[in-house]
């Protein structure tokens, strides 16, 4: 059965979100603003291959990232922007 917008909307949050498996480590992947309207892909390896330790510094990284860089993280949370 398909699942539509509204169901995703309403599903838990994914605790393996911006991380995934390549080989036998796990990296983790996001998008900074920069300024003067620029974005960037930022993609780092975390240098284990234990999925509880990738979470733990996936959100070391989401942490630290941003004042370390001069960047805003552009990550959406469980709140959606404009009201809808």
């Amino acid at each position: 059965m398909a699942h539509d917008k509204a169901d995703r909307r309403l599903a838990a949050p994914d605790p393996d979100h911006h991380l995934w498996r390549n080989g036998r480590l796990w990296w983790t992947a996001f998008t900074v603003h920069l300024p003067g309207w620029r974005k960037d892909r930022v993609r780092l390896s975390l240098a284990t291959d234990d999925l509880i330790e990738a979470r733990r510094r996936r959100d070391e990284v989401l942490a630290d990232y941003p004042a370390a860089n001069g960047c805003v993280l552009s990550i959406r949370g469980g709140a959606r922007r404009g009201g809808r």
